[in-house]
């Protein structure tokens, strides 16, 4: 397959030990590495070549909220880059996703993507402490269209029922039990949360409830806002609730239904409270934990977030939240991106959003409520995807993504003159057939190193297929370029001398010094030159390469199999 079939080819290397996937869009192709395929526990036949037919292992339960994350992504509204999870078959999936192209409206054409795969059932998944007597958390599930919360039977043993089963509560009970000290606070903290857009999908919060006998536990919740309506209004929400004291339970555990691993799922984010007249914050345990900070160590004051903010960060997200808080001409809502300071002294990315929930008769604002999204993983994650989309895993020179993106560069940029040296090992199906893919693999990675041997930095070599390679030499005039394809052959030969495996490359070189030569021409000029070499110097090679092998190996090679002859 040659150069001039790029726009049919997938951009990551299939053979691949990373769990990597790309997405033709249009097409709905889907491409599996095989470090992907085997993270999934998928084989021969079982490898979906569509997306449509990947989605298909999912559960349904789990597909609205991926195709609408997805969605923001290829639209274009919410970035380029998405991390998300879900169930698929008997494992937990974490998928990175990064769209690579987009079209002239915007929707993404080619996305490309990383699977971190957990090999573990939903039971394994949800279970704290496996065969455990002694619980400290439940799931819970509500429903806002009957107002009603669903408790599991771990949840129903927090609040002191001792039948060993599941409840069902009424929201306006579930309300009533809650501190009178702090229930009004709290339940308008969820109303922004749960029945409202204000504050996104997320709930944490610590809270105290009334049990059963009187007395009060209190309780850790973490939860997600599963599904909306069409005006924003929370229809469906679940989550666990987590004590500090262990409650005694006899029964055997069972798992709830699939919707909680959304909740699990939602453990980047904290909750902030923030009352102007006592100039007092509440933070949520999610909040101090992702920070690694106790109660003690980060006070409920809004100084002590300052001090911790980044100094380069500082002035920028204090003083437009001060304009908030002074006046509402400048609005309810805020959103930000910076540095906070770790326990560890680290720095933590955090996306904060927050809302003015009441104001004075002067306009100024007495109680603002908001959330903090650790995206710090996220901002890894990319720069790991990135590194990986720009990179050939295998030879450690660059990607045909990043060839596919110099390319685009030098022609946007006009620069010129350009040159290009198409490259194609010789008889890697031998070497793989008749000694192994580990010896085959070791063929291209010392072809790589030695092609970059007299090659400038700015030049680019890349591993653009199986046995494929481009040499991109731009600002270089074809006289300078010859000299250096005559270098490298040079170089090619010299390491041959000896007794290794030899290493043969079949070459293919083009140049322009006009700008309205698409560089694209010169890539087709080149490949296409290089594939006259090659047949022309098939043969030879392919009987030296016999040769060595049967030295070594002391192993009949037949060059008769149509396999070796294109």
């Amino acid at each position: 397959m040659t150069h001039r079939d790029r726009s049919e080819l997938h951009h990551i290397p299939l053979d691949s030990p990373e769990a990597l996937w790309e997405w033709h869009i249009p097409s709905d192709k889907l491409f599996l590495s095989q470090g992907a395929c085997t993270a999934l526990g998928l084989f021969g036949s079982h490898v979906p070549t569509t997306m449509t037919a990947f989605l298909a292992h999912i559960p349904p339960l789990y597909l609205p909220a991926l195709h609408e994350n997805r969605e923001g992504v290829l639209q274009g509204v919410a970035g380029s880059f998405l991390e998300t999870s879900y169930a698929f078959g008997t494992v937990l999936v974490q998928e990175r996703l990064f769209v690579l192209k987009r079209d002239p409206q915007r929707r993404a054409t080619w996305a490309m993507g990383q699977y971190l795969v957990t090999p573990a059932t939903e039971q394994e998944a949800y279970t704290e402490s496996k065969g455990a007597e002694q619980i400290s958390f439940g799931y819970w599930h509500c429903s806002f269209t009957d107002r009603t919360l669903h408790l599991d039977a771990y949840c129903a043993a927090l609040l002191g029922y001792t039948d060993g089963l599941p409840h069902l509560m009424a929201l306006d009970s579930w309300k009533e039990r809650m501190h009178p000290d702090e229930g009004a606070h709290i339940a308008c903290r969820h109303k922004l949360i749960l029945e409202e857009t204000l504050m996104g999908d997320i709930l944490s919060d610590c809270v105290r409830i009334r049990r059963e006998n009187g007395s009060y536990v209190q309780l850790q919740l973490q939860g997600a806002v599963l599904e909306r309506n069409a005006q924003g209004k929370g229809l469906v929400a679940s989550g666990s609730m987590k004590s500090s004291e262990p409650v005694s339970f006899q029964q055997n555990r069972y798992i709830e239904n699939g919707r909680l691993l959304f909740a699990i799922n939602a453990t980047g984010d904290g909750l902030w409270d923030w009352d102007a007249q006592t100039n007092s914050v509440y933070y949520s345990p999610r909040y101090l934990s992702m920070l690694g900070y106790s109660e003690d160590q980060f006070p409920g004051s809004l100084e002590m977030w300052k001090e911790k903010i980044h100094p380069d960060d500082h002035d920028k997200i204090v003083l437009p939240q001060e304009a908030i808080v002074a006046s509402p001409r400048y609005g309810n809502m805020f959103e930000c991106t910076y540095r906070i300071r770790r326990a560890d002294g680290s720095w933590a990315w955090i996306l904060g959003r927050g809302y003015v929930t009441h104001r004075d008769a002067t306009g100024k604002a007495t109680r603002i409520v908001g959330m903090h999204t650790d995206v710090t993983t996220l901002q890894t994650g990319r720069e790991e995807l990135e590194a990986l989309i720009k990179n050939d895993a295998l030879t450690g020179l660059r990607s045909r993504f990043y060839c596919d993106m110099e390319l685009n560069r030098i022609e946007t940029n006009k620069i010129r003159p350009v040159s290009v040296i198409s490259c194609d090992i010789c008889g890697l199906k031998l070497i793989n057939d008749y000694m192994g893919h580990a010896e085959g693999d070791k063929l291209l990675t010392k072809a790589a190193l030695m092609l970059r041997h007299p090659l400038r930095a700015t030049d680019c070599v890349a591993r653009t297929g199986g046995d494929e390679f481009v040499i991109l030499l731009p600002g270089c005039e074809e006289t300078k370029a010859l000299s250096i394809l005559e270098e490298i052959r040079r170089h090619f030969a010299e390491c041959n001398a000896g007794n290794d495996m030899p290493v043969l490359v079949s070459f293919g070189i083009a140049s322009t010094n006009s700008p309205t030569t698409p560089v694209s021409r010169v890539l087709i000029e080149a490949d296409k030159n290089m594939l006259c070499n090659k047949r022309a110097s098939r043969r030879y090679d392919h009987q030296r390469i016999k040769a060595w092998i049967e030295k070594h190996t002391q192993m009949s090679v037949s060059l008769e199999d149509e396999r070796y002859t294109c």
